[in-house]
């Protein structure tokens, strides 16, 4: 990255390397044009920093709740309720509204890299007419009585959406993005994520424009970046 800020990370999951970064904001036209994958120059010595099966993979990280005992958290355990809700505000209330944001993270998140404070908190939502649950969230920071586990936070941080000329659209939001590792794989799976919505919605597939203060590099991977665009 021969432009940005380069430093040492003294705080967080990788804490004691360094990374460069800048901020960028990237639109794509038409983010469903297939593959999806990473596809390397013919000849290319280097292993795609993503493929189809890891595609796949990271869709239930992204759309279900389901978090594996290794997993600080996942941006689904957030999301999956959201996207629901979205869907059917969308076929029932109409595209003339500019509040189908869906959030990842909420504000004792800046708790997760604290070891020295316990928070818990259970949030219910329940069907007035009913009585019936229909959603219930339950959190807390139990990941850092671990000695072992390094506290980190959602770098996702929101979707946002609209409807134009019958096209359902979405504004990313990292706080921080990994270019290498996270990148290639956290598109093509919003990516999918959109094209599914919009199905369900009824509408087409419509543009994307992602953002971040942080698009980085860390060491170990700026010489296979170097390497992908023929620097070196």
């Amino acid at each position: 990255m021969e432009k940005g800020r380069r430093y040492l990370i003294t705080k967080g999951s990788n804490e004691g390397i360094h990374r460069a970064g800048l901020p960028i904001i990237i639109e794509i036209g038409f983010p469903g044009v297939r593959p999806l994958a990473v596809i390397m120059p013919e000849g290319s010595s280097i292993s795609p920093p993503t493929t189809q099966d890891d595609i796949e993979e990271y869709a239930s990280y992204l759309m279900t709740p389901a978090r594996a005992l290794n997993e600080h958290y996942t941006y689904g355990e957030d999301l999956y309720w959201q996207i629901d809700w979205v869907i059917k505000h969308y076929k029932e209330g109409g595209f003339g509204n500019n509040h189908c944001y869906m959030t990842v993270g909420r504000p004792e998140t800046v708790h997760h890299y604290d070891t020295d404070v316990e928070y818990g908190e259970v949030i219910v939502v329940t069907n007035r007419e009913t009585g019936e649950d229909i959603r219930v969230y339950d959190r807390s920071n139990a990941w850092n009585r671990n000695p072992d586990n390094k506290p980190s936070s959602q770098c996702l941080r929101g979707i946002d959406t609209w409807i134009d000329k019958g096209k359902l659209n979405f504004w990313v939001y990292f706080r921080s993005w990994d270019l290498w590792g996270g990148l290639p794989a956290n598109l093509a799976t919003i990516q999918n994520l959109k094209a599914y919505m919009a199905g369900e919605i009824g509408v087409k597939d419509g543009e994307m424009i992602v953002e971040s203060k942080g698009l980085h590099l860390y060491g170990y991977a700026e010489d296979l970046a170097k390497l992908r665009c023929l620097k070196v």
